[in-house]
């Protein structure tokens, strides 16, 4: 059976067009860039204003240091726009072509490589109100969704029907299409494989405005995954689903080294068990996760989760480990862990923040590289963890990161450069990158040659004007006349890498000194308790597309990340409207945010606090809250956002006392 009402979004929250979208206080557009796209009169288009909104897509999940974001790069955007159709995108894209434009197209804004991030203003494309589920094949076992669909939303979907998607990221308030151009490998590669095995068919908005319908047949369809917005804008993707597996489950083993444990999951994989996903975490990944967890209910040694998906694995799994002579743990403590895999970012707390390293090795090499790591970490004063996740083919996808603190500037900036050291000790012990981005640039001579060279000759087939992602893939860019971005060039980066990398233990001992020094004589005197708690945000997106204020209004200000991003801005200078602070103002007090923050925040009580200092400078109009609320309580998507489990304690149908306390 096929889901009705084909072709329309059949989950999606009932996104209102922009003619449907709550008329709060907007703020004049001032701008050239912004004011042509407004002329143009197109349908179905949201056209970002304001200096202090656009400035939220000055960044991605990863925190640039100040001192590079200043001098190194323009992030802030000249122009933002959210289209709602694809014939809107289109329109968008023709126009950035005939004014010579740069595109950035954007999804959930949550990889940590600044993908989606300006280095020289231009138009950024943000895709996450396209992100309606337009069909669910029941027959066919596929699924057909606009780009900016989540896979949370997804998962929620297709479980009606008791199916699921084979593969998907650790982020699962990540959008399809960002997945697509950022990524591809996540939980279930190992039995699934890579995103584009699961993808069937996609359509890609060029440049030209041209909508190009690829599916695997064609030569560009793989080229589309991993482009990083260099070919055009992922409007759509159909996917292969397949049942919820009724039996199998997570297995936890734990181990007294490192060693021990990477040659069992070593074993796993030779073996006949054909698990659907196997990860390692170290033992200070595990450490920092039981404290996040908030108990002992984790053994402090390092750890490998087996998650298996039918009854012959099972029988097989058992038989190896009375083959091994090994004990797992119970059922419900490898349970704890592996829900992890979807908040990876959630023991940033502990920092508050985290850099390091993602990559993409043999297994062959795992030990040597990690050994190697974990040395010159010490070396320089950081705690590494790491977590590995297994591929076909004898590769794997290695995580390996350390807390830092967000509040320091300079010791940031020095731990930021660490983490650049820590990558190239990892290439050289035979890894590659995984994303490029603007962080990753330094290491873009280690992409395959083949496959970047093929990609250049369709980037300059589909966007000869070279309009898309200006500035990033091939050649970083920046300010300067573009010299801002010729310290991440890897003729100049790699040779300072290999100074450090070659003189240990000076140059780690020496670097470790310095972050140290740093800490110690720039440590901030005092930390306002909204900024402490945006230090300690993963930034992921999961509050955006959750917050019913944000579906209303289009404006990623009303949201938790917003209001956080705002109030760091705000810390470090940077001037904000009345009508910025008066959009903050804009809140159910529905504790969304709250429900599916991974790193479990208090972010209500720190808003009302906030809101108190934004009321002191700005003032606070009464009545439009109280109008905004009466028409969001009203909305199908605050319904919709209840039916799901999301919204608490705010008012329904003029039944909470928060309108008359308004």
């Amino acid at each position: 059976m096929t889901s009705s009402d084909v072709g329309r979004p059949i989950h999606g929250k009932g996104l209102p067009s922009t003619r449907e979208l709550f008329g709060a206080k907007d703020e004049s557009i001032r701008d050239r860039v912004s004011q042509r796209i407004v002329e143009l009169g197109i349908p179905n288009l949201r056209v970002v204003a304001a200096s202090g909104e656009r400035m939220l897509y000055s960044r991605d999940q990863s925190e640039i240091p100040r001192i590079l974001k200043t001098f190194a790069f323009r992030t802030h955007p000249d122009a933002v726009v959210q289209p709602l159709s694809v014939e809107a995108l289109s329109a968008v894209l023709r126009h950035a072509l005939s004014e010579g434009t740069t595109v950035v197209p954007r999804g959930a804004g949550s990889s940590p490589f600044g993908g989606s991030v300006p280095v020289m203003g231009g138009i950024v494309v943000d895709m996450s109100r396209m992100d309606a589920i337009l069909e669910v094949d029941e027959d066919d076992k596929t699924l057909t969704v606009q780009a900016g669909a989540r896979w949370a939303d997804i998962d929620h979907e297709l479980s009606k029907s008791g199916l699921r998607v084979p593969t998907c990221p650790s982020s699962k308030f990540s959008t399809v299409g960002g997945w697509i151009a950022t990524g591809g490998l996540g939980i279930n590669s190992y039995s699934k494989g890579h995103l584009s095995a699961n993808v069937l068919a996609l359509e890609l908005v060029s440049p030209d405005g041209v909508v190009r319908r690829l599916s695997q047949a064609d030569p560009e369809f793989a080229q589309v995954f991993g482009s990083e917005g260099q070919l055009g804008v992922v409007a759509t993707a159909t996917i292969a689903v397949a049942e919820i597996p009724k039996v199998g489950g997570p297995h936890l083993l734990l181990f007294d080294s490192s060693k021990e444990a990477l040659e069992f999951a070593g074993k796993v994989l030779a073996s006949d068990v054909e698990p659907g996903h196997v990860i390692y975490e170290s033992e200070s990944k595990i450490r920092l996760v039981s404290g996040a967890l908030g108990g002992e209910h984790l053994r402090m040694l390092d750890a490998v989760v087996v998650s298996l998906e039918c009854q012959e694995s099972e029988e097989r799994f058992a038989k190896l480990l009375k083959k091994l002579g090994a004990s797992e743990q119970k059922e419900y403590v490898a349970r704890y862990l592996w829900n992890e895999r979807f908040f990876p970012m959630k023991v940033r707390t502990e920092g508050p923040g985290m850099l390091g390293a993602e990559v993409l090795i043999p297994t062959k090499k795992l030990g040597g590289a990690m050994d190697g790591a974990t040395a010159a970490c010490k070396a320089m004063g950081l705690d590494p963890m790491f977590e590995v996740h297994y591929l076909p083919d004898g590769e794997a996808l290695m995580l390996c990161f350390f807390l830092a603190d967000q509040g320091n500037t300079f010791a940031y900036t020095v731990d930021a450069f660490k983490s650049l050291v820590l990558t190239r000790l990892l290439i050289d012990a035979g890894a590659r990158p995984y994303s490029i981005g603007i962080w990753n640039h330094a290491f873009s001579d280690h992409l395959d040659r083949s496959e970047r060279e093929a990609l250049e000759r369709l980037k300059a087939k589909l966007d000869p004007l070279e309009i898309m992602n200006t500035g990033k893939y091939f050649a970083l860019s920046g300010r300067w006349a573009g010299l801002g971005g010729k310290i991440f060039d890897p003729r100049i980066m790699k040779p300072v890498l290999e100074v450090i990398v070659k003189l240990p233990p000076l140059s780690f001992s020496l670097l470790g000194k310095l972050s140290g020094l740093l800490r110690e004589r720039f440590e901030p005197r005092r930390r306002d308790r909204i900024v402490a708690i945006a230090d300690e945000c993963a930034m992921c997106g999961s509050c955006v597309s959750v917050c019913p204020a944000y579906q209303l209004t289009g404006d990623e200000r009303v949201t938790a990340r917003g209001k956080l991003i705002t109030a760091k801005a705000m810390a470090g200078g940077f001037p904000i409207s009345r009508e910025h602070a008066h959009r903050i103002f804009l809140c159910m007090r529905c504790k969304a945010c709250e429900q599916v923050c991974q790193s479990k925040l208090a972010l209500i009580p720190a808003f009302e606090e906030f809101e108190g200092v934004l009321e002191k400078s700005f003032g606070k109009d009464a009545k439009e809250i109280e109008r905004f609320l009466r028409f969001a309580e009203r909305s199908p998507v605050y319904d919709a956002l209840i039916a799901d489990g999301l919204v608490v304690g705010a008012p329904r149908h003029e039944q909470g006392g928060e309108l008359r306390d308004v």
